[in-house]
């Protein structure tokens, strides 16, 4: 599975373009009607059944994962989650969504949001005027290519499972099961130290 951010300020249908706190200081945000950028990003991944979508603009602090697929069209089959945009920067809004996480990602970053070097070899830069173009489609693919069967193996009911569950709620997990491991990895210890007859 591949993780693609959908880093891009606009308006779609019934979700509106709402300033976000995370823009990039002195940053004018384009107003950009969505529709023809959904449509191509749904097109580009046609062909990468591995490939799911995270929104990362300003839209999850107003609507619902739920709405947001709706309003996406074909696209709206691919989202499964939406990343804490509310305060910090877009970069770190990525990196925390991603903390619990090992797959890969990609992220679509409008020049509207900070973004730095530290996610340079992971991003597809994306001009506000622009949009998703065929410049920005065959970055993207490329990207999508070099991720080889991750990006187009079908995701499966457990990483479904997975993309779709909140950051919190995995952190929770993660601890949850290395409390479990280190207890079977201690009795396992000691097991091992009485048949050497250490204990």
């Amino acid at each position: 599975m591949v993780y693609v951010f959908f880093c891009m300020n606009g308006e779609l249908g019934p979700l509106r373009d709402y300033p976000s706190p995370t823009t990039r200081e002195g940053c004018v945000p384009a107003k950009r009607h969505l529709a023809v950028d959904v449509s191509q990003l749904a097109e580009t991944l046609a062909g990468y059944p591995g490939a799911v979508v995270v929104i990362g603009n300003s839209w999850p602090l107003y609507y619902d994962v739920k709405r947001m697929r709706e309003a996406c069209g074909e696209l709206g089959m691919r989202i499964v989650n939406a990343v804490n945009t509310f305060g910090g920067t877009r970069e770190q809004a990525v990196l925390d969504f991603m903390e619990n996480r090992t797959e890969s990602f990609v992220i679509l970053a409008s020049a509207e949001f900070e973004f730095s070097d530290l996610t340079s070899s992971r991003r597809v830069n994306v001009n506000p005027e622009a949009g998703i173009d065929e410049a920005v489609r065959r970055v993207l693919v490329k990207q999508l290519r070099e991720f080889g069967a991750l990006a187009t193996r079908p995701v499966s009911d457990d990483e479904m499972l997975r993309a779709t569950v909140a950051g919190h709620a995995l952190r929770r997990a993660k601890r949850f099961i290395s409390q479990m491991r280190a207890r079977n990895d201690m009795q396992f210890q000691r097991r091992l130290r009485s048949l050497v007859g250490q204990i």
